[in-house]
Order: C-alpha cells, then structure tokens, then sequence
C-alpha cells in the first residue's frame, strides 16, 4: 500500500512540474526587426591605396590615391535614413579609434576618399597609446609613419527612421570597432600596398 501511495505522490508531483513547463510566459518579448544589411563593393581600380603615392610630400606628387566603394543597402524591415560612414587606422590586427568622414542618405552611394583625407585626424593604439599616423610636419612631408600592409578600416552606423542608431560594430573603451563585425565583408578595408 505504501508502494502505491508513493508511485501516486511521485505521478503528481512529476505531472505537476511537467504542466508547469508550458510556453505561458506573461512577459512580453520585443518583436524581432530586420537590419537592412550593407556590404561596401570597393570600385575596381580604386580598391587600395598605392602605398608610394600615399607617402611621398606633397611636394613630389600633389595627387594622392583614391579609394572608393559603393553603399547599396538592402530594404528589410526597418528603413534606413542615413547611413554615417567612420574610419579608422588598421596596423595588424589592432584598429584605432574612428573618426566620422561623414552621412550618406540617398542610395547606391559611392563614397570616395583620397590618402590624404583618410589619415587627417587618425591616429592608432602603440601599447596603451594613441599615436598620430601623420607626421609632425603635417602632410606635406613623407609619411614613413605608414607601414606597408597598414589600412583605413570603414565601419557604419544606421540612422533608422524616427531617428534611432544602429551600431552594428562593437566598439571598445578607445571608440576602436572590436570584433567580427570589424572585418569584411561588413566593413570596406583600403590596405596601403604596392
């Protein structure tokens, strides 16, 4: 008999938790929205630096390399206002702080930026200090800061209509883009190479 009361007990104390594991949750989930996604298509021809050219002063060669690429996004569930395009100095694996190079809102947009304007207020992380990537006679002198395989890294932020951003490159204590999202093909990347 007491065999039968304890299988009974057992039965609905079992029946009683497995009923509790309904899906009835009382508190509401945020509704799931799409992010229109934005792959930068680098301009043939205009798709690195020429590391020579970027370097040499002013003097010797006023025409500075172009890199160019295109932004197309996708149309998802959320409509993109504006699209803020930043930039950063890329030395090996370590990215540096970024710095706006601007808005675009009307779509395709091809982005165009020249050697020059792509060093102007960077700077990159040596130990635990930021260090400017221009040399200390500005840019009309040569730039031996660069180093071959060096990159200006652009990340972007959505601007979202109703005015909410969408940062979709973690950034860290440095402003710097950290993690996946800080490669391509979600970022455009203009490596300084022969």
């Amino acid at each position: 008999m007491k065999k039968i009361f304890l299988g009974l007990c057992l039965f609905v104390a079992a029946s009683g938790t497995l009923s509790s594991c309904k899906d009835d949750s009382k508190l509401p989930a945020p509704a799931a929205e799409s992010v229109p996604a934005i792959f930068a298509v680098p301009t043939a021809g205009k798709d690195f630096y020429n590391y020579d050219a970027a370097r040499a002063a002013t003097s010797t060669n006023p025409t500075r390399p172009i890199f160019e690429f295109v932004l197309n996004p996708t149309e998802r569930d959320l409509k993109l206002e504006t699209i803020e395009v930043y930039k950063s100095y890329r030395r090996g694996a370590v990215i540096g702080p970024r710095v706006k190079v601007g808005d675009y809102s009307s779509f395709p947009a091809t982005v165009s930026v020249s050697s020059r304007d792509a060093l102007q207020g960077l700077s990159r992380l040596s130990g635990k200090d930021l260090v400017p990537v221009i040399p200390g006679g500005g840019p009309d002198v040569t730039n031996n800061l660069i180093v071959q395989g060096d990159a200006i890294v652009f990340t972007f932020d959505y601007i979202v209509q109703g005015g909410r951003r969408i940062t979709i490159t973690q950034l860290n204590a440095f402003n710097a883009p950290t993690g996946t999202y800080s490669l391509p093909p979600y970022v455009a990347v203009a490596v300084f190479r022969r």
